[in-house]
C-alpha cells in the first residue's frame, strides 16, 4: 500500500466521520429550536443549521465521489490474465 492510496483511504473515512459530527450538530440545533421555540433559536437553526447540515452533505459526497473514483482507476489497472486461451479463426 504506497502513500497515496493511504492518504485516499484516510481522507474519504475521515470525511464521512467528519460528516456524522457535523450532522448531529446540525440536527442537534434543528431540535433545540423546536423543543425551546423562540425567534433567535429559530432564526439560528434555520440559518446555521442548515448551512452545518449542508456542510455535511458534502462531505459525504465528497467521500463517495472519492470511492468512485478509485474504484475506477482500479477497474482500469491491468488484472491478471490467467490463463491463455488460443483463439482459432473463423472457419
Amino acid at each position: 500500500m504506497n502513500l497515496l492510496t493511504r492518504i485516499a483511504v484516510a481522507s474519504r473515512r475521515e470525511l464521512i466521520r467528519v460528516a456524522c459530527v457535523l450532522s448531529l450538530v446540525g440536527l442537534f440545533i434543528l431540535v433545540y429550536s423546536v423543543v425551546l421555540p423562540g425567534p433567535l433559536p429559530i432564526i439560528f437553526a434555520m440559518s446555521v443549521g442548515h448551512v452545518i447540515g449542508g456542510v455535511a452533505f458534502g462531505c459525504y459526497v465528497l467521500a463517495i465521489v472519492l470511492d468512485v473514483a478509485r474504484r475506477g482507476r482500479e477497474s482500469l489497472r491491468p488484472s491478471d490474465p490467467g490463463p491463455r486461451h488460443s483463439v482459432r479463426p473463423p472457419e
